[in-house]
């Protein structure tokens, strides 16, 4: 959905507004001192889908991961039990 700017010659402030559609006004009045402010070229966003920047790394990523992983104290199933104690017997 394209968000147009629009800068005013007069103070040179920048006013956004959205339109769902490309017919955009090339003009339209500025929200700072009322005279009339021109549509201007902008940068642009890309928002990329998780797919999308997966795809993108290292194809021995997930194996460098799952190697890691493996590696790491976090793998060991049994390291919370061996951290646990018996609840003490009451007399």
């Amino acid at each position: 959905m394209p968000i147009y700017e629009y800068q005013c010659p007069d103070c040179e402030r920048l006013t956004d507004k959205y339109y769902p559609n490309i017919n955009a006004p090339t003009e339209l009045t500025c929200k700072f001192c009322s005279k009339s402010a021109r549509r201007i070229v902008s940068g642009a966003a890309y928002h990329a889908s998780e797919e999308t920047k997966t795809s993108k790394l290292d194809p021995r990523y997930e194996k460098l991961v799952d190697r890691a992983m493996r590696n790491s104290s976090a793998a060991d199933p049994e390291r919370i039990l061996r951290r646990t104690r018996p609840f003490p017997q009451k007399k």
